[in-house]
């Protein structure tokens, strides 16, 4: 953190159980003599490649998310109205030929799908009340007690060592 918004305020460095061990009296860092400054619009640019207006924007966003400070960051509600979120992709709407048939096969693959994922979730309700499992074996394995216990043995061996 103290690599992309600097020196952290004495008071916050010395705050903590365990500062002792990492800050020294000053609020420097005990362990580390060097740090390179390297701010955010940076790393995103040399780092992880993006444009250059692209990397102020993100991080004229970010790094008051980040101010070690927690009174100086910004609330979520003033966060919502920040340039950055408002620039968002434009909304492009679907051609009305092709909604319908669009419509109806997406919501076909859409079922599909939750029955799938019921099946490998091992009958887990998805989007509706949740139901017993009726398999113990299965039960177990997940954490789910059994609220009636068969008498039937397990056809796994049993290990005595354990």
């Amino acid at each position: 953190m103290m690599e992309l918004l600097g020196m952290m305020p004495r008071k916050i460095a010395l705050g903590g159980r365990y500062s002792r061990d990492f800050f020294n009296r000053y609020g420097e860092l005990r362990h580390i003599r060097r740090l390179r400054f390297w701010p955010l619009n940076k790393v995103l640019v040399e780092k992880y490649e993006f444009s250059e207006q692209d990397a102020n924007d993100m991080a004229n966003f970010l790094v008051p998310i980040l101010d070690f400070v927690p009174e100086k960051r910004p609330t979520s509600a003033q966060l919502l109205h920040h340039p950055w979120l408002d620039a968002g992709p434009l909304q492009l709407e679907p051609s009305r030929n092709t909604q319908s048939s669009v419509g109806a096969s997406s919501r076909k693959n859409e079922e599909d799908d939750r029955e799938a994922m019921a099946m490998e979730l091992g009958n887990i309700a998805i989007d509706g009340p949740p139901k017993m499992v009726k398999d113990s074996h299965l039960s177990n394995k997940m954490g789910v007690r059994d609220p009636q216990p068969s008498n039937k043995l397990s056809k796994a061996p049993v290990n005595p060592s354990r």
